[in-house]
Formats: structure tokens, C-alpha cells, sequence
């Protein structure tokens, strides 16, 4: 009797599962896209430039729920989302270092700003700091 009260409670739950799956699929086609070009300037502990470097991302933008994506990659730590500005945190890790950006889009203008501190994991780079500045453009494709 036991067997098959499990075996109907795991069933229903798959069935359940399965039959729920697609709802929570973002619509990537549907998204407003940014591409967002910018010069990332490296500095050292005591202020000396590292390295400059002309970078670009592209943002996904779920404007119903006021979510953010880094291409198909959600980004969890949004503080702000609205039609002037989206500011955010934004954590990325190599096998070098890991780097931790506060962003902000200014969406009336264009504007991308950073500030990013990288930690390195060899001790004689130390940590060090990073600032960007770009502009956001939308993307438009033709279906």
C-alpha cells in the first residue's frame, strides 16, 4: 500500500513539474538588447595604470519583471531597474582573479559607467581597481 501512495505522489509531482517547465523560460527574443561599449582603465594599489582595455557586453533586458541579463546569464544583485537608469553588482571569476563591478546605465543618455575592485589570486598583484567608461546602444534584428 505504501509503494503505491510513493509511486502516485511521484508521479503526480513529475507530471506537475513537467507540465510547469516552460513557464518560467525567459522570452530572449522578446527582450530589449543593449550593447553596451566601454574603455576599462586598470590601476594599481598606488594609483599607477595597469592596462586599458576596450571591452563590450550585452545586456538582456526583461522590462515586465525588471529583470537583467548578461546575455542569457541572469544577474541576481539588481539594486535599481527603471526607465532613467539600471544599477547593479556584477561578479565575474577567472582562474586569476575574481572581480566584483558596480554598474550603472544611464538609460537616457546611453551612459555605462563601472567601478570594479580585482582580486587577484597571486599575492604580488595585490588588489587592484578598475574603472570603465562607454556607451549603451539597442539592438535591433530583423526576424
Amino acid at each position: 500500500m505504501n509503494k503505491k501512495i510513493f509511486a502516485t505522489i511521484f508521479i503526480l509531482a513529475f507530471a506537475i513539474s513537467f507540465a510547469f517547465a516552460d513557464e518560467f523560460v525567459p522570452d530572449f527574443d522578446a527582450m530589449k538588447v543593449l550593447r553596451c561599449e566601454f574603455v576599462e582603465t586598470i590601476y594599481n594599489q598606488d594609483g599607477s595604470e595597469v592596462s586599458k582595455s576596450d571591452l563590450f557586453r550585452i545586456y538582456s533586458l526583461e522590462e515586465e519583471y525588471k529583470r537583467l541579463y548578461l546575455r542569457r546569464e541572469p544577474i541576481s544583485d539588481v539594486s535599481y531597474y527603471d526607465a532613467d537608469r539600471i544599477e547593479f553588482k556584477h561578479q565575474s571569476m577567472t582562474d586569476d582573479y575574481i572581480s566584483m563591478s558596480n554598474i550603472i546605465i544611464n538609460r537616457q543618455t546611453g551612459e555605462y559607467v563601472s567601478d570594479s575592485v580585482i582580486n587577484y589570486d597571486n599575492q604580488s598583484f595585490g588588489t587592484r581597481t578598475a574603472k570603465a567608461t562607454g556607451f549603451c546602444k539597442a539592438l535591433t534584428f530583423n526576424a
